[in-house]
């Protein structure tokens, strides 16, 4: 049952509406199944008493809908899964929450499904951090332990059934070598990689010059390879490609247009004169296979790149299609944002500002590119103090 009252209110007894900018609070009280005690929650800062009614009500459901796993019998998977239905799918982006859902789905719940919530301990958890740096990067190890982190603390926040979260302070084993750590081409790969996309010179209607012109374009721009499926014609203006959106493409889904990662992703970025002659030439290209083949439809959507139906291009085709190249020609089997990456470190590589390089990639700050192209900035630097020294010795 909850209460309601106006906390630390300052108008005299008499006035019937409060005056002084007081804020409501509920208190509510409800046994803890585990003691067998009762408990109070309360919580304050609602402007009207009916907004501390509604979140009361909310507070109660909850409490009464989520009392039965008595204090973290519930299983992670059953857990999860409705903390990912009810907590993250409406209040998060859905690329956001495509990659959570994902990474519950492939890296959590394949290790921890069927333990208790109450189970998991510190100590084994650390170390399936530990194996799991072995196989992946460090930020994708925090990323895959920030998701767990926050489901176990609605557990202890939110739901109330467990006392604490044992995972807190997990350390995560740092890199010992950022350039193991980031896959991208050197300029003599990613040259043998388009020269195996290169259509050949006297075929007619080029059908691989679309694969040819997106892995151009992605490795020429940095643009994440969902922004590039997003494309439109019409964002190709002047010299300059505007990003407005992304493709998102979820697992057994129907994909979606959503809008970019971050404000920082909405950008305009610069074509090297030969990349807009050969989207030029692949936008002819693409006119004169629909033209020439039955089973090709034009996109309704004026897309840039799209299959031969009209749809949006699937992000796995591609990723294969990059693979399948790559091992053909003796090259790492790399994903298409490996090119992102590519495009960055050959960039710093020449010269470029770091902050010229943030902007163009849609970094939300300039620290997150220093901090992922590390080595780079590093070689920037000795390159940088070295020619100061012989300057100087001269």
């Amino acid at each position: 049952m909850a209460s309601f009252r106006l906390k630390n209110c300052k108008c005299p007894p008499e006035r019937k509406r409060c005056t002084c900018g007081a804020k409501w609070e509920y208190r509510i009280r409800y046994l803890d199944r585990k003691t067998g005690k009762y408990r109070e929650k309360s919580k304050g800062g609602f402007d009207t008493k009916k907004a501390a009614q509604l979140a009361a009500a909310e507070e109660e459901l909850a409490i009464e809908r989520h009392g039965f796993a008595e204090n973290g019998n519930e299983t992670v998977k059953t857990y999860f899964e409705e903390w990912l239905e009810v907590y993250k799918k409406p209040n998060v982006k859905p690329i956001t929450y495509s990659v959570q859902e994902r990474n519950v789905r492939l890296n959590i719940l394949p290790q921890w499904g069927n333990y208790r919530l109450k189970d998991i301990t510190r100590s084994e958890y650390q170390k399936w951090i530990n194996e799991l740096r072995k196989k992946y990067s460090e930020g994708t190890v925090r990323r895959i332990h920030s998701i767990f982190s926050s489901a176990m603390n609605d557990a202890v926040y939110e739901f109330q059934i467990l006392r604490d979260n044992p995972i807190q302070r997990i350390k995560i084993p740092k890199q010992t070598d950022q350039t193991d750590e980031l896959k991208y081409f050197t300029k003599e790969q990613l040259a043998a990689l388009l020269k195996a996309c290169k259509p050949a010179k006297n075929a007619k209607y080029q059908h691989s010059i679309q694969y040819y012109a997106l892995f151009t374009l992605l490795a020429r721009t940095g643009l994440r390879i969902g922004e590039a499926l997003a494309l439109t014609w019409d964002d190709l203006i002047g010299d300059r490609i505007n990003v407005n959106k992304t493709l998102v493409y979820p697992l057994n889904s129907t994909p979606y247009i959503s809008t970019p990662k971050s404000k920082a992703s909405i950008r305009q970025v610069a074509l090297d004169t030969a990349t807009l002659a050969l989207l030029k030439r692949h936008r002819i290209n693409q006119k004169e296979v629909i033209l020439r083949y039955e089973n090709y439809r034009p996109s309704k959507d004026n897309l840039m790149f799209h299959q031969h139906d009209g749809r949006w291009l699937r992000t796995n085709v591609v990723r294969e299609y990059m693979k399948e190249v790559c091992k053909r020609v003796g090259l790492p089997q790399l994903s298409p944002h490996a090119l992102r990456h590519t495009h960055a470190v050959h960039l710093l590589e020449s010269g470029a500002n770091i902050k010229y390089v943030s902007e163009r990639l849609g970094h939300a700050s300039v620290k997150i590119t220093a901090d992922t192209y590390l080595h780079v900035t590093k070689k920037i630097e000795q390159d940088a103090l070295d020619l100061y020294t012989s300057y100087i010795a001269d």
